[in-house]
Parts: C-alpha cells; structure tokens; sequence
C-alpha cells in the first residue's frame, strides 16, 4: 500500500513599521498694551465772601471816620440847636418876671430833667453779605490704549511612518509516497 505524505508550509510575511512622530514648536502669541492714562485737571478759584457791617457798627456807635465825623457834626448842631432854643426859653421865661415868673421856679424846672432809659439790642439791623464765586476749570486729557499683537506661530516638522514588508518564511509544499512496510491480512 502507497503512503501519501504531504507537508507544506505557508508563507509569511515580515512588516519593519516606523511610526509617525508630529513635532511641534509654538510661538505664544504676545499683545503689547501701550497705555496713556487719562488725567483730569481741575482748577477752581476760591470764592470771595464779602461782608459789610457798617450799619451793625453805626447801631452800636462806631462808625468809619469820616462817617464819624459827619455823626459827630450832625450831633453837635443838634445840641447846638437845643441849646440855643433853652436859652431863648428861659428868656422869653425871665422876661416875663414881671408876670410873676422867678428865678428859683426856673432853677426847679431845669432841675427836673427827666430821664428816659431805653433798653435795645444791637445791632439792630443786619449786615450786608455777598460772594463772589468763579466757574471750575477742568481740562480732561483722555488716556489711549495703544494694542499691537504678535501673531503666535506653530511649525510642524511631520515625519512620516513607513510600513516596509518583507518575505520572512517562503511557503512551499513536499509531497512524497512510501510504501508501507506492512501488510495487511484479510
């Protein structure tokens, strides 16, 4: 009897794989602010207060000198005046002695001065009061922003993968036949 042997190897293959690698190198990006800031500029003039009191004054006697000047000659016709009219009374009095008019009645009349106390508060009126205000100069000088930006960059260095294959095993088929050495009885 014929003994049929086959034996057969298959092929293979060999794969040499490189892989891909990505490099990448960046450059941030970068903005530059230039930045004037704003200043605000104020000027003010300090208002004037003005007050007169010369009416207080003159309520409680004082006055400025020439005002006190025409005070005192104004006081003093007036004196000048009463005096001149006692006078002229007492007189015309002592004229008529002959009436029965004496000496003595008239040194009782002038005795008999009567007092008269008032009692005011002062100053009676109020002073005068008056400002003098001025506008507020303001100088705005506005602040800028000055932006200049540098792009970012990205540079990419690919290098690519490789697949190289190549034949490892080579396939092949042995068929061969012997002849068994042993028989076979029926």
């Amino acid at each position: 009897m014929l003994q049929l042997r086959i034996d057969q190897q298959y092929a293979k293959i060999g794969l040499d794989i490189k892989k891909p690698f990505l490099n990448l190198k960046t450059t941030l990006p970068a903005v530059e602010l230039a930045i004037k800031e704003p200043q605000l500029k104020m000027e003010s003039k300090r208002p004037v207060i003005h007050i007169d009191q010369t009416k207080c004054f003159a309520d409680a006697g004082r006055r400025k000198p020439l005002d006190f000047a025409w005070y005192c000659a104004d006081l003093a016709r007036s004196d000048v005046a009463a005096a001149v009219d006692r006078i002229v009374s007492d007189g015309n009095y002592l004229a008529g002695i002959e009436n029965g008019n004496s000496i003595p009645e008239l040194a009782a009349a002038s005795m008999d001065d009567s007092v008269d106390y008032n009692v005011t508060f002062i100053p009676q009126q109020r002073p005068d009061i008056w400002f003098d205000l001025y506008p507020v100069n303001i100088n705005l000088d506005q602040g800028t922003v000055d932006l200049q930006l540098h792009r970012g960059q990205v540079d990419s260095n690919l290098q690519r993968g490789q697949v190289n294959a190549y034949l490892r095993q080579k396939n092949y088929i042995n068929i061969s036949w012997e002849e068994s050495r042993l028989n076979q009885v029926v």
